[in-house]
Formats: structure tokens, sequence, C-alpha cells
């Protein structure tokens, strides 16, 4: 009987995308070339492209900048909240709808 050799397959390299920590509205997110995000409302124009300082990931942590733009600002799901007190017929009701802008990263430097 033959002994058969294990010949392993050469790994292919990976391509790996550069990941950055991107700041707005008091919250952070991890993004990478191509992310939609829908964030708190931003005070700049539809269609406005926007670089931002960010701390870039990949290979190592650096700093670097990330150009977004501004597609759209949108409301988010109404929350209606209410009040009541027992016994003394009283009611009260309000809504809420979260005022959002949606964004894609374009490009991110280091």
């Amino acid at each position: 009987m033959e002994k058969k050799k294990i010949i392993s397959k050469k790994s292919e390299p990976t391509v790996r995308e550069t990941l950055a920590v991107l700041e707005l509205g008091g919250s952070s997110h991890l993004v990478r070339k191509g992310t939609p995000l829908t964030v708190h409302r931003l005070p700049i124009k539809e269609g406005t492209r926007v670089k931002s300082k960010v701390t870039v990931l990949e290979p190592v942590l650096k700093e670097g900048t990330v150009t977004y733009k501004l597609v759209e600002h949108l409301k988010g799901p109404k929350i209606a909240v209410m009040k009541f007190k027992a016994k003394s017929r009283y009611r009260k009701k309000r809504g809420f709808r979260a005022q959002l802008s949606k964004i894609v990263v374009e490009k991110i430097e280091t």
C-alpha cells in the first residue's frame, strides 16, 4: 500500500479592508468604504461631502481622514409616550420622531 503525500494548498492572500472609527453626534461608528450609516441629524445640506479626522485601524492604529457624503435627512419611527393617573381621568399622549441623517462613507485615507 502506497502512502499518499498530503500537499497543502497555498493560501491565497486575503484583501483586508481599511477600518476606521468615525465619531458623529456623540456616538462612535466602525466604518469601511461604502458603509451606509444612519446618525443623529447633522447640520449640513443634502449632497454635501465632509472630511473628518478619525482613528484608522488597518494595519495599525493611526490618525487619518474619512470623507463621507450626506445622502438625505429623514425621520425615525414614531414613538408614543403616555401619561396616566388612576381615578382622576388624567391622560396625556405625546409622540416623538427622531431627526436622522443618512450618510455613506466614500473614502478612508491614512
